[in-house]
């Protein structure tokens, strides 16, 4: 518990300190959301604007893959020294090997996210049956709300464990390559179910998930026209630097815990 908090604690300061670097982010992701909203409503009225909405798209592609390659490969060489900055540069420096090792392990990721999703949708979608099997076997009503609610919390749970796999499985690849990937998953995966990491990961999503509920449903009433508009952006602009700073804190605090140098703060 001594080397999880200095972790959480060197986490947080180089994330305070990097507030340059976690503003940035925030900006390149609202640019690259508002891109992708563009891309979708490109009509496809000839093969002119196919191929546009095709280089488009390879283009947004390479562009997420340079962005998350680039911070997480920041955020590996961060974790095992002893500065506390991470530098803007690390958005775009990316190597062209670390390039395709992030393409290939962020597809590896859409294939196994989409299949949880498809398996926890399942699941929901049997929310009655499951109530009204319990109520012929209890003998007593038991609401399909609360089998809902359950499954709901269970599917949050999940998501949390899966993605602080994944990350911790990412920054292992961009430490120690493919072979470190073979080689660690296992005591991976245990730690994000039962270890350190998986408090860091439940922190991390649920700090940040809480407050940006609140902020995204917290409406002031101002008078309609500019003050409207201004709250609203205001509102969703504090919602992606949180989002920024929770993921960076999110990938730093793991990516700590499992440096080879182990966190002494005696030493």
């Amino acid at each position: 518990m001594k080397n999880t908090f200095a972790a959480f604690v060197w986490s947080l300061e180089v994330v305070v300190f990097s507030y340059r670097t976690v503003a940035a982010l925030a900006v390149l992701a609202a640019l690259w959301c508002s891109l992708a909203y563009e891309w979708l409503g490109l009509p496809e009225s000839s093969a002119l604007m196919l191929i546009l909405a095709l280089a488009w798209a390879i283009a947004q592609v390479l562009a997420g893959v340079m962005i998350v390659g680039g911070i997480v490969s920041g955020v590996v060489k961060a974790s095992v020294a002893e500065g506390l900055d991470l530098p803007v540069s690390s958005l775009w420096r990316l190597s062209r090997k670390d390039t395709w090792n992030t393409l290939i392990f962020l597809i590896l990721c859409a294939l196994g996210a989409s299949l949880c999703y498809l398996i926890l949708g399942w699941v929901n979608g049997h929310a009655l049956e499951v109530s009204s099997f319990l109520t012929f076997r209890l003998q007593r009503p038991v609401s399909h709300a609360r089998i809902e609610e359950f499954f709901g919390a269970m599917e949050y749970l999940i998501w949390i464990i899966l993605i602080g796999y994944l990350l911790s499985l990412f920054t292992t690849l961009m430490r120690e390559g493919w072979r470190g990937v073979r080689r660690h998953q296992w005591k991976l995966m245990t730690g994000s179910v039962f270890q350190s990491p998986f408090l860091a990961s439940l922190l991390s999503a649920g700090v940040v998930g809480f407050a940006c509920d609140k902020v995204s449903n917290w409406h002031h009433t101002v008078p309609p026209g500019f003050w409207d508009y201004f709250q609203v952006i205001g509102r969703y602009s504090f919602i992606l630097l949180l989002i920024s700073a929770g993921g960076c804190f999110w990938v730093l605090f793991l990516a700590r815990l499992q440096s080879p140098r182990e966190v002494h703060p005696e030493n």
